[in-house]
């Protein structure tokens, strides 16, 4: 599913995501840092720009080649790796600060993933993840068209009790609620972008017959229609930013 869509389309949008992150982890020269889920790269590139020793892992084989793509382009020594959140391929302690900017939060099993942030972050390090609220943005839409599959595992790290019970055995938390917002010209072009770059509503779309794809595209777009001021569209979508300290 991740690397089927144009994502980088949807991370540059996540700009100020990705700036806020990395300043509240204030990665220092000298430390290392390890990016998990991480897409098109954007935060690990910001960190590597810091000075620090980066590493970088997604499961998806085309996204970790655009993120290549861009650390060459600037020079940037970053480590990448495919491979899974559940079971990262690290030392345990290897790690002075821990990243996850909307990626963690879809591994299937969330109490893996977050042993894995645990074990592989040293004593005394630094985590920051950002996570959805549960049924923010088009996903309040999504129900209406695909059969439910159980839990859905983006939910136990957008609220604020579930989170901590999946993080507090390893890390003292602070927890704050974010806003980001989705922009466009138009319902239509908001659509246009999310269709083609949003991997998990692109998966919803390519399920569908296509008499129910142009109900479900209706249905995005009516959805929008709510969020224009003066033509545009501006959607907020609130989301938690998640910082730890390793214990």
């Amino acid at each position: 599913m991740w690397g089927g869509a144009e994502y980088e389309r949807i991370a540059q949008g996540f700009a100020p995501v990705h700036d806020a992150l990395v300043s509240a982890l204030a990665p220092r020269p000298g430390e290392r840092f390890l990016d998990v889920a991480t897409g098109t790269g954007e935060v690990a590139l910001r960190a590597a720009r810091a000075g620090v020793a980066v590493s970088a892992l997604d499961l998806a084989p085309a996204l970790l080649e655009q993120a290549r793509a861009k650390a060459a382009a600037e020079g940037l020594a970053i480590e990448w790796a495919e491979g899974n959140a559940q079971q990262l391929p690290y030392d345990d302690e290897s790690f002075d600060a821990v990243a996850s900017s909307f990626g963690v939060i879809f591994a299937p099993e969330a109490e893996l993933a977050a042993a894995e942030l645990g074990r592989v972050c040293a004593p005394g390090g630094r985590l920051g993840i950002t996570a959805w609220l549960p049924a923010a943005g088009p996903h309040s839409i999504y129900s209406r068209f695909v059969d439910d599959g159980g839990e859905d595992p983006t939910e136990r790290w957008g609220k604020r009790e579930s989170v901590s019970e999946l993080l507090q055995p390893w890390f003292q938390l602070e927890i704050e609620d974010r806003l980001w917002r989705l922009e466009g010209k138009s319902p239509e072009a908001v659509w246009e972008l999310m269709s083609s770059g949003a991997p998990p509503l692109k998966a919803v779309l390519g399920s569908l017959e296509p008499g129910r794809r142009d109900e479900f595209r209706a249905a995005m777009i009516e959805y929008w229609e709510d969020f224009r001021t003066n033509g545009a569209v501006s959607e907020p979508c609130g989301y938690l930013l998640v910082l730890g300290r390793r214990r």
